[in-house]
């Protein structure tokens, strides 16, 4: 079935028997200098035949097009950013703005054309992240640049705009789960779903934290740096099982830094099913303090990321750059909230 062409303001006017200016000034500029019969009946007008302005070429008018892009860089599956879209749409709307939303999935060539799509959308600014210097990857903030107002989060403060990082970068998470484990008692630490292989050992990722923290203590061993590119449950859940039915009981790690609070569910169930108790047997921290960790079995000691917070630092920082375009570069960094339960025991 043909699609009807959209009804324009031209179109109404002819309807209404009236000119295209008064249509306009009612419908578009909100003038009120007209009788009140007048406005009234064109309003009801445009809503009986279903009219709509053209956000679009109003935008291009007034410079102004009242949207914001959102690019996600990593999968939405997980609470983290899911909090983080969430807030931002609440955060947008109540300042009369819409948020269009595209998801990469860690794909550079991906997040390259959702930006190109952004701007041809002529959105007023964008919010990117979580943007990583990649391995291998030469000027990793070019594939991100834009010439729209740009905040980014999960960036480093070397970004060439506006950005929302934690504080310490995730290598201070890192080093904080190691030396938490550390003054527990634990020597044997795994780290579950790290991103990166374990001989480069560069950058700000939590495996350089994890690393420093444990050699210091004469304690690393890189055959317990399990390396997994998704941290999903489900992958954890399978990595977790293969390492207990190929590893002698004596050989296990008595504790295991999980990537994100998913890979500790995954393993906890892998744990459960092959009769090892957590914290009696094998100790578990996880990261990013999603609803669901208070409530496992035990409940999960984990870093609280604080999304919302990530989300309000970037929505401030974005609509002062839009407020005031020449403002210096400015950077927030939020503090991760070590959250202790019962998923760690002493040794």
């Amino acid at each position: 079935m043909p699609r009807k062409p959209a009804l324009t303001l031209k179109d109404l006017a002819v309807e209404l028997d009236l000119g295209i200016t008064t249509v306009s000034d009612i419908l578009l500029r909100g003038k009120t200098n007209y009788r009140a019969e007048t406005v009234e009946r064109v309003k009801a007008a445009a809503d009986r035949l279903g009219y709509r302005p053209n956000a679009l070429a109003q935008g291009i008018r007034s410079g102004r097009t009242k949207t914001v892009g959102l690019v996600v860089t990593f999968n939405i599956l997980n609470p983290y950013f899911a909090e983080i879209v969430n807030r931002l749409e609440e955060r947008f709307a109540a300042a009369g703005l819409m948020l269009l939303l595209a998801i990469s999935e860690d794909d550079i060539e991906k997040d390259r054309r959702a930006i190109t799509y952004l701007e041809s959308r002529r959105v007023d600014g964008l919010i990117v992240g979580p943007v990583y210097k990649r391995r291998g990857v030469e000027a990793p903030y070019e594939h991100y640049r834009s010439r729209l107002p740009t905040v980014m989060f999960g960036a480093e403060d070397d970004a060439p705009c506006d950005c929302v990082n934690l504080d310490g970068m995730p290598r201070a998470l890192g080093r904080r789960a190691a030396e938490h484990l550390l003054a527990r008692g634990h020597r044997r630490i795994a780290y579950l779903c790290c991103p990166e292989h374990p001989r480069i050992n560069t950058g700000q990722g939590t495996h350089r934290g994890y690393h420093e923290a444990l050699a210091a203590a004469g304690s690393y061993d890189e055959r317990l740096v399990w390396i997994e590119k998704r941290p999903l449950a489900e992958v954890a859940h399978a990595r977790m099982r293969q390492i207990l039915a190929s590893t002698p009981r004596a050989e296990l790690p008595t504790a295991i830094y999980c990537h994100n609070d998913h890979c500790a569910i995954g393993a906890l169930a892998a744990l459960r099913e092959t009769g090892l108790r957590v914290p009696q047997d094998i100790s578990l921290v996880g990261t990013d303090n999603i609803a669901t960790a208070a409530f496992t079995d035990p409940p999960l000691t984990t870093f609280d990321l604080r999304p919302a917070a990530t989300a309000d630092a970037a929505f401030e920082l974005l609509h002062q750059r839009l407020a005031k375009p020449r403002l210096p570069v400015q950077r927030r960094h939020i503090q991760p909230l070590f959250v202790e339960r019962t998923s760690v025991r002493s040794l």
